[in-house]
């Protein structure tokens, strides 16, 4: 059964492959294609970070133009897609360096809806919200670019090491830094926003 469900993706790689080699020889067509393929991706990883489908479709553009100008040096040792994951994770860091609206971290992106209603909860999280995405912004770019990976990307410790081409020793310990990091600098109002859980 696994034989049968592998012989796909084998097919779809290498028709995915023929893409990226017309792409990088100038083919627009086959690049249209290709956008096709990973537009949903790409909108997903920064929609959790930005928050709103208008910036999300901006850093959307920003990284589709980026892997146009940078396929030509691409090399098929490692998947299409993480190298993708990776561009798209440094095009949504360099948008919360801007200061974009709405991060989201661990599942803090909404409020419970029952409490949704309630205006001085709504703007705690906010604050919250924009407190989360500053400290993520000010990580050092070895931990902004791990953690926007799982967090917005969604990947796995073993995608992670695979996309940044890091052991995966190397990614448990950045992850571990980067959040000891964070909750330093969030301190108290992740403590307040515990309490007021609680």
């Amino acid at each position: 059964m696994a034989r049968a469900q592998d012989a796909p993706s084998i097919e779809g790689d290498a028709e995915e492959r023929r893409l990226i080699d017309r792409s990088a020889a100038g083919d627009q067509e086959a690049f249209r294609q290709l956008v096709i393929r990973h537009h949903r991706l790409v909108i997903n990883v920064a929609f959790r970070a930005l928050g709103e489908l208008s910036l999300a479709e901006d850093v959307a553009q920003e990284v589709f133009l980026k892997v146009y100008k940078a396929l030509p040096g691409y090399r098929h040792e490692k998947p299409f897609t993480h190298w993708l994951h990776r561009v798209a994770a440094n095009a949504v860091t360099d948008a919360l360096r801007r200061r974009r609206p709405i991060v989201s971290l661990d599942g803090m992106e909404q409020p419970p809806a029952s409490r949704e209603s309630d205006p001085l909860d709504v703007a705690t999280r906010h604050d919250l919200q924009k407190a989360v995405r500053q400290a993520i912004a000010s990580l050092p770019s070895h931990y902004r670019d791990t953690i926007a990976l799982q967090a917005f990307g969604e990947l796995s410790y073993e995608e992670i090491a695979k996309t940044l081409d890091i052991p995966l020793g190397t990614v448990m310990s950045r992850l571990s830094g980067a959040k000891r990091l964070l909750r330093e600098r969030l301190g108290d109002l992740v403590h307040g926003e515990e309490a007021n859980t609680a």
